[in-house]
């Protein structure tokens, strides 16, 4: 995680959607798509910690084979890549690696040794390659495509497990388990590289999409992003869509409309199994902030970098009150031993929840069209006479498919 603001000049969207759980009946899974798609239940439980431990102990071996970093540019970079491609085949997506120039940073220049391999970076002081690594779906609308994504590199002084080890692993384990799921929606899976040199990654597949094909770019529906998700002293924290947290770090910097309606459904789901979270500024630098940049609605996890956490989150997660989430944030002790495994696999669990959410939602001609197939009627909300409210997470249908209406009003403007 690299932290700077960017602003981008749009305004906030207002979002009134209620959550409402179950209070002692089961939870009702998020909505199904069409035939063979998966439940929640069936996608989290896929989601194992297994199968992240063994995305981190590649990425922990990577580091060790290549200096002790997984820095854009070099050949610990280049064995990330290689891990997650060959994952992503195995599971039968068919990957695509994105190779870009990013500009030398002097804080890669005590590094030279990793950067002559058979991934083709050059020497420290001149512009060097490096990659992104994205995967679609073989099925779903590609009209409305949710983007799902994580850095995948580390800052030079670091093998950076939990930055951003733990996202890259959590969006590999989620593509695994959602492979050969039939949605609605096409869903787009990506890892960044060059994050830590000024989200280099990311800008270059927007710029890219802008310039290149502005189709392909108006196709994406929203953005989600997984950025320290194993934090050792963690909190369980979502972006903040909406400004209701406490606002912005930066004042310049506004959530594009639907931004809340991913707040709410990683709300809705977290709420559902019993688990506390928090908000966190949007602004709080990661990749997400490019595609906030360019309009996209945005929103995601994270667990917390430098700054203390307070008491009151010791009592609400346990872990030690006035200690860093992560003290080892940027540094040579950011390996394997200071990921908390657990929180990576509920953070990587919500977003698995969260991604079929929004990848099952009905829609046609990027409008809308009905609640996915699965959900009950909206009249079982109320139990008359039951002495009391029959509850259910109809909030996050309502999220998805009013971003969903967004999303359409966005591209007519710019059709116009």
């Amino acid at each position: 995680m690299r932290r700077r603001a960017v602003s981008t000049g749009l305004a906030p969207a207002v979002l009134a959607v209620a959550l409402f759980l179950p209070a002692d009946v089961p939870v009702i899974a998020l909505p199904v798509g069409t035939d063979g798609a998966a439940s929640t239940e069936e996608i989290t439980r896929a989601v194992t910690a297994e199968q992240l431990e063994g995305h981190l102990r590649a990425f922990q071996d990577a580091a060790d084979a290549h200096g002790g970093n997984r820095a854009a540019g070099t050949a610990g970079y280049g064995a990330s890549v290689d891990h997650v491609v060959e994952r992503l085949r195995a599971a039968g997506y068919r990957p695509r690696v994105q190779a870009f120039t990013f500009p030398s940073d002097e804080e890669h220049d005590d590094h030279d040794d990793d950067h002559d391999d058979d991934h083709g970076e050059g020497p420290a002081a001149e512009p060097r390659v490096t990659y992104n690594v994205l995967a679609d779906t073989a099925t779903g609308d590609p009209a409305s495509t949710v983007l799902v994504g994580a850095h995948l590199d580390s800052v030079p002084e670091s093998p950076g497990l939990n930055d951003n080890g733990s996202g890259a692993a959590g969006v590999l384990a989620v593509a695994e388990a959602l492979a050969g799921t039939d949605t609605r929606n096409r869903v787009r899976f990506a890892w960044w590289g060059a994050e830590e040199v000024n989200y280099n990654g990311a800008d270059h597949y927007v710029s890219d999409l802008r310039a290149n094909d502005p189709g392909a770019f108006d196709d994406i529906a929203l953005y989600l992003n997984l950025d320290m998700i194993g934090s050792p002293n963690y909190g369980r924290f979502i972006y903040d869509g909406d400004a209701s947290g406490g606002g912005w770090h930066d004042d310049s910097v506004e959530a594009p409309a639907g931004s809340k309606a991913i707040e709410v459904a990683f709300t809705g789901y977290f709420e559902s199994v019993a688990m506390a979270v928090e908000e966190v500024p949007l602004d709080d630098g990661s990749d997400h902030l490019v595609f906030a940049g360019a309009g996209i609605p945005v929103g995601g996890l994270f667990t917390g970098d430098t700054g203390e956490k307070t008491r009151r989150q010791a009592d609400r997660y346990g872990g030690e009150a006035g200690v860093d989430y992560d003290p080892c944030y940027h540094s040579a002790c950011d390996d394997l031993g200071n990921v908390d495994l657990q929180v990576v696999e509920q953070m990587s669990d919500a977003t698995a929840a969260v991604v079929l959410g929004f990848a099952s939602s009905a829609i046609v001609d990027g409008a809308p069209l009905h609640p996915p197939d699965g959900w009950p009627d909206r009249g079982m909300l109320e139990a008359p006479g039951s002495g009391r409210t029959w509850v259910l997470a109809v909030g996050v249908v309502a999220a998805m498919l009013v971003a969903a209406g967004l999303v359409a009003r966005r591209r007519a403007r710019r059709r116009r």
